[in-house]
């Protein structure tokens, strides 16, 4: 048997330390507490026993385990995905695809029979408050991906609205969606850009009747960021900047849900912008519930059931109403909502979601 000569030797040698010295540095390096560009709590070590091996859940939990722990994880994640987009011109890398037009986004398919669960879950809330003779109407926000440069198959806003108009009707529905256009969202990010949508903004409250339409006040910078889609994709990319209106004369107050009462607040929130999601920006983020209060506005009110995304159209919203109300659905039953506000009858109802909870209608508590 001939002997191996040098360069194999130096071949195993150096595979040797290299993977040994990566099993050690994942042993010594501790894990980390949260994947920051992710934005998300990393898998833990799942617990050794003879249950788990024998239904074979512990190799699985520990893979994923041991992925979120590698050492090097966001550069070899970074190195995935420029093989894939810019080496083999994939289409996406995990879902997530780059546009020039829209910048980095996520598939998301349309389910009719999906789109068709939230449709009830609106319907059975709006019909609850149809005996207080409020003005109801509802309104769906795209998925920024109708409008690349390229087509995209995901959000399909045609099957959307037919669907909804089967069972919610065709009145008091409000069409945003030709307002909008790519540069209307932030490119690394799902949601829309505030000073992009005063346009938006006035529509719907024309169509609600609100009176005035919204005048843009003066333009403020909160910073510039990278938005979730930018981590996930884990490129280099260049982050957007936030910018927001100064709108004159509102305050907020926020459900505090330890102490189950109403405390005040700031509308936009600096020490969010540098947390881990800077969109929370606006309005603190995930709220149950938020009381926007204008005391230079006529006296109207009015309540909108939201996303995320109607934390920074509700200041805009409310420069046309004396008192506007938020109410996060994933974040509060339906069922509870009197113990902490009272609908007004003859008040505005606006239901405004975007294609995230259309597709995903189970998270809302109705």
């Amino acid at each position: 048997m001939e002997r191996p000569g040098i360069r194999e030797i130096l071949a195993s040698a150096v595979f040797i330390v290299i993977v040994g010295g990566l099993f050690l540095l994942c042993i010594f390096v501790p894990a980390p507490d949260f994947l920051l560009s992710e934005r998300r709590v990393p898998a833990r070590a799942p617990e050794l026993s003879f249950n788990s091996v024998a239904s074979g859940s512990f190799m699985d939990r520990f893979g994923d385990y041991a992925a979120d722990s590698f050492v090097f994880r966001d550069g070899f994640r970074r190195v995935s995905s420029i093989m894939r987009l810019d080496v083999f011109l994939m289409g996406d890398k995990s879902g997530l695809y780059r546009d020039g037009d829209v910048g980095i986004g996520e598939f998301r398919r349309t389910d009719e029979a999906i789109v068709r669960q939230a449709a009830e879950r609106i319907g059975r809330a709006a019909g609850s408050l149809a005996g207080l003779d409020m003005n109801i109407y509802y309104s769906v926000i795209p998925d920024k991906s109708v409008f690349a440069g390229r087509y995209l198959p995901g959000f399909d806003i045609g099957v959307v609205e037919s669907t909804l108009f089967e069972t919610l009707g065709e009145q008091g529905y409000i069409r945003i969606y030709d307002k909008l256009d790519a540069d209307s969202f932030y490119r690394t990010d799902l949601h829309w850009d505030q000073v992009k949508i005063g346009g938006v903004a006035d529509h719907i409250l024309s169509a609600m009747g609100a009176g005035r339409g919204f005048e843009a006040p003066a333009v403020l910078g909160a910073g510039v960021f990278s938005g979730v889609y930018s981590g996930q994709l884990a490129l280099p990319v260049k982050g957007d900047s936030m910018s927001f209106f100064d709108v004159a004369g509102i305050g907020a107050s926020y459900l505090d849900e330890a102490a189950l009462e109403f405390e005040t607040g700031p509308v936009y929130d600096d020490g969010r912008f540098g947390g881990v999601d800077p969109y929370d920006f606006f309005l603190r983020g995930p709220q149950p519930l938020v009381v926007i209060e204008n005391e230079g506005a006529p006296g109207r009110e009015l309540y909108v059931f939201r996303d995320s995304f109607g934390s920074s159209i509700a200041p805009l919203l409310a420069a046309a109403y004396e008192r506007v109300t938020l109410i996060d659905l994933r974040y509060i039953h339906f069922m509870m909502l009197d113990r902490f506000i009272d609908f007004n009858a003859g008040a505005d109802v606006l239901f405004l979601y975007s294609s995230q909870i259309l597709n995903n209608p189970g998270v809302l508590q109705v």
